[in-house]
C-alpha cells in the first residue's frame, strides 16, 4: 500500500512541477530559450536537489521507508574493548567501519551515476553525437537523461546497482518499480524522437544540439509521468479504506 501511495504522490508531483515548469518556460522564454536553459549546470543543479526535496515529500505523505535511506550496519555491542593492544585497535577499526556504513553507500551511489552517465554518453555517441566539438553539450545532455532516470530510482529504491537492475532488468509486478519503468521508457523515447529536428534543414534557433533532444526527453518524462499516475490509479483505488471495508463485508457475508 506504501509503494502504491508513493508511486501516486511521486508521479503527481513530478507532473505538476515539470508540466507547469514547461508550460510557464515555453510560454514565457520560448522553446529555443528553455531548451538552452534545460542543459545549463545551473538547472542540473537545482534539478537535482528539488527531486530529492520531491522524494522526501512523497515518502513523508505516503510513508514509505525505504526511500532516502541508506542502510547502516549492525551496531557495536558497545563493551569495553579488552584484550592485547592489536586486538582493540582491530574491534575500534571495525566499529568505525559500521557507523561509516551510510558514507560507503553513498560513494557506491554517486558511483554508479557517474557509471549511468558514462553509459548514456557511449550510447548518445554511437548515436551520432559529436564527442569533441560539442563535448560540453553532449555531458550535460546525458547528465539531464541521468538526473530524470537513473537518480530518482538510486533515491527511492537505494543507492546500489542491484536497484537499476531491479527496474530496468526484471519484469517484476511491483507498482514502484513498474512506474520508474515506465517513466524511464518515456523519458528515453522522448529524447530519441527529439532528435528527428536535428537533421532537417529548417534553420530554426532551437534545432541546435542538444536543445531538441532536452525537450524530448523532459516531455517523455511529463508524459510518462502521466501514465504511470493512471495505471498506480486503480491500485490506489482498490487500497483506500472504503473498498477494503466493502472487500471485508463481502468476505463476511
Amino acid at each position: 500500500m506504501a509503494e502504491v501511495k508513493f508511486s501516486f504522490f511521486y508521479c503527481m508531483f513530478s507532473f505538476w512541477s515539470s508540466g507547469l515548469l514547461v508550460l510557464v518556460c515555453t510560454l514565457s522564454e520560448g522553446v529555443e530559450a528553455f531548451g538552452s536553459v534545460l542543459h545549463s549546470m545551473h538547472f542540473l543543479l537545482l534539478a537535482a536537489v528539488y527531486e530529492l526535496g520531491k522524494v522526501g515529500l512523497a515518502k513523508l505523505l505516503s510513508g514509505h521507508g525505504p526511500s532516502l535511506t541508506l542502510a547502516r550496519g549492525t551496531p557495536p555491542d558497545g563493551k569495553v574493548v579488552r584484550g592485547p593492544f592489536l586486538r582493540k585497535v582491530w574491534v575500534k577499526l571495525t566499529r568505525l567501519v559500521v557507523k561509516l556504513t551510510p558514507v560507503g553507500h553513498l560513494i557506491i551511489g554517486a558511483g554508479v551515476l557517474f557509471v549511468s552517465w558514462l553509459f548514456f554518453v557511449f550510447i548518445t555517441v554511437c548515436l551520432g553525437a559529436s564527442l569533441l566539438s560539442s563535448w560540453p553539450e553532449t555531458g550535460s545532455f546525458c547528465l539531464l537523461l541521468t538526473l530524470l532516470t537513473a537518480y530518482p530510482v538510486l533515491l527511492i529504491l537505494g543507492p546500489s546497482i542491484s536497484s537499476l537492475f531491479s527496474v530496468y532488468s526484471s519484469h517484476s509486478t511491483s507498482p514502484l518499480t513498474s512506474t520508474m519503468f515506465l517513466i524511464w521508457m518515456m523519458t528515453v523515447l522522448g529524447a530519441w524522437l527529439g532528435a528527428f529536428p536535428l537533421p532537417l534543414d529548417w534553420d530554426r534557433p532551437w534545432q541546435v544540439w542538444p536543445t531538441p533532444c532536452c525537450l524530448g526527453a523532459v516531455g517523455g518524462h511529463v508524459a510518462g509521468n502521466v501514465v504511470a499516475a493512471g495505471r498506480v490509479w486503480p491500485w490506489l483505488a482498490q487500497c483506500s479504506p472504503g473498498h477494503t471495508g466493502q472487500m471485508a463485508r463481502r468476505k463476511g457475508v
